[in-house]
Formats: structure tokens, C-alpha cells, sequence
């Protein structure tokens, strides 16, 4: 996590995984499937970056 004086943190989060994240439409009883819309209702931007191994999910949210 990063702070800058814009009053915006960055936020990043890597996983092993292939493959690109898609925002899900879970229903109330599904136990996963929320965290990408979450940061799609809250991040001024967000995108995703490949890696060697997986990808990491980056967001900007305005403070």
C-alpha cells in the first residue's frame, strides 16, 4: 500500500493464478465472487499487470 499527496492510496494484490480477474455477479448466498466489484465501486482506477508466475490487481482510491 502507497500513500501520495494527491490523498489517493494504491493498493496491490498478487496471486499465482492465470488467467485475468472478472468482475462476478454473485448472488446473496454465494461465499465469493464480491472482492473485484468492491474495488470497482470504490477505486478511482484499478487494472491488472502479468507477471512471471500469476498477476497482481492494482487500485487507485481517492481518500
Amino acid at each position: 500500500m502507497a500513500y501520495d499527496a494527491e490523498k489517493m492510496v494504491g493498493v496491490e494484490v498478487s496471486d499465482p493464478r492465470e488467467g485475468d480477474p472478472a468482475v462476478a455477479d454473485p448472488t446473496p448466498d454465494d461465499e465469493a465472487g464480491r472482492g473485484l466489484a468492491i474495488v470497482d465501486a470504490l477505486a478511482d482506477a484499478w487494472g491488472v499487470r502479468e507477471r512471471i508466475v500469476g498477476k497482481t490487481v492494482w487500485a487507485r482510491i481517492r481518500l
